[in-house]
């Protein structure tokens, strides 16, 4: 039980917190910058079950170690009560308690009790640790390199994902078109669709059933129509038209007439059906305006003032922790699932905020959210929450994200010591994206 010594005799061991306290009495301990090593357990923080309280209490504690005590054979301890700790968090000893041991089991930290249960730290005149008590960080500094490609795998995990879906969503809407082209073969292929559905584990499997049932369908749909191209030579009895290389000049300086319509060759019976729903003209002779979807109005109105430069220049935390940049609005919606899974939104609330207010919107408003709750803590103890409430704001048109933005790009020039420049500000308001 040498190994851990260190854990009071007061505490309920568990392997895990005995393999944490392994880690922390390793030697040769490689060296960790402490503003990477906090970077790196924040992006980790949803593969290591860190979430809420737990999180923020893991925020202070990083913030009070001192970087000296990252690099050689310094120890980063950090000697604070849990009276304090559930003073910060604003939160019940009980509850800073279970988070710590949270921490601990996760594999970032290890206790260092003294014999009374005291947290303290004596240094010599170099602040070097002469003898220390409290919550150890060693462990992250033995697992740097392990939990970073425990991130690059999870990204590239989330990618995958992420792509996946755009796949099944492609060749959904190919199979149907297809039905709708081939109305012979659309019960079949539906069904098949369905039960690929049904069978599916994951998404990779769902993409991988889609694509095999997109290419069947297309080989017979292609077989198909040339059977009938084949089968129709010699029945359709018209008159040739040739033109001419005059006639065609003839026509091409001739203006275009928009009483006489132009006919195309219909390519699909997909194409005739749609030509035959076409909307007939009211009694005014006009079309009636197509209505614009509530998303797309509410997004428009969201975002009428917002330029993706003024979200890449208020939210640089944000896009530091999930290692992407918000420089396009595409890239800024690509990293929406990366973002609700760092505030501990649910896929379900993600999906229900983008249907609401807009695909950009949603990212918008969850990269401002993750951006506020990473520099105050304190002010948001439930992200998630917190953005399902910005998103009924928006939808009922009380939502001033433009003035959110400009706060957080002001509050990060007053960190910095410096005051905004105005032209920046001014050049952020563009026009709206749909």
């Amino acid at each position: 039980m040498s190994e851990i010594s260190s854990v009071a005799s007061f505490r309920r061991v568990t392997p895990a917190i005995v393999a944490s306290s392994r880690l922390a009495m390793a030697n040769n301990v490689p060296d960790a910058a402490k503003g990477d090593v906090a970077v790196l357990l924040k992006q980790a923080a949803p593969i290591l079950g860190i979430d809420g309280t737990t999180y923020h209490v893991m925020d202070i504690l990083l913030g009070l170690s001192r970087p000296e005590d990252w690099k050689g054979s310094g120890r980063p301890i950090v000697a604070v009560s849990n009276a304090k700790l559930a003073e910060y968090t604003m939160r019940s000893e009980r509850t800073v308690i279970r988070c710590i041991r949270r921490l601990v089991e996760a594999g970032i930290a290890a206790y260092r009790d003294s014999s009374t249960g005291r947290r303290f730290v004596y240094r010599d005149t170099r602040g070097g640790i002469i003898a220390g008590y409290g919550i150890d960080f060693t462990p992250a500094r033995v697992r740097f390199a392990e939990i970073k490609e425990k991130v690059e795998a999870y990204r590239a995990r989330l990618a995958a994902e992420t792509e996946a879906r755009r796949d099944v969503s492609r060749l959904a809407r190919a199979i149907e078109d297809l039905c709708n082209a081939f109305p012979d073969d659309a019960e079949d292929w539906r069904n098949q669709l369905q039960e690929a559905e049904l069978t599916a584990k994951n998404v990779f499997d769902r993409a991988e059933s889609y694509r095999a049932l997109y290419a069947d369908a297309l080989e017979r749909s292609d077989a198909r129509q040339e059977g009938n191209e084949v089968s129709a030579e010699g029945d359709i009895d018209v008159m040739a038209t040739y033109r001419t290389l005059e006639s065609l000049t003839e026509s091409k300086n001739e203006p275009p007439s928009s009483k006489e319509p132009r006919y195309f060759p219909e390519r699909s019976r997909a194409a005739q059906l749609a030509f035959k729903k076409k909307p007939e003209p009211n009694a005014s002779g006009l079309r009636e305006k197509s209505t614009r979807p509530l998303s797309e109005n509410i997004q428009t109105q969201v975002l009428g003032s917002v330029s993706i430069g003024l979200v890449q220049s208020a939210c640089p935390e944000a896009q530091s922790m999930i290692g992407a940049r918000f420089d396009t609005w595409s890239a800024l919606g690509r990293s929406g699932e990366m973002l609700r899974r760092m505030i501990g939104l649910s896929e379900g609330g993600w999906m229900d905020g983008q249907r609401r207010v807009g695909a950009y919107a949603a990212a918008a408003i969850l990269a401002t959210v993750l951006e506020k709750s990473l520099r105050d803590p304190e002010q948001i103890s439930k992200p998630g929450g917190y953005f399902r409430a910005m998103v009924d704001r928006a939808t009922e048109g009380k939502l001033n994200l433009e003035r959110s933005l400009f706060g957080l790009v002001e509050g990060k020039y007053q960190g910095l010591g410096v005051s905004p420049k105005p032209a920046s500000l001014s050049d952020a308001r563009v026009t709206a994206v749909t």
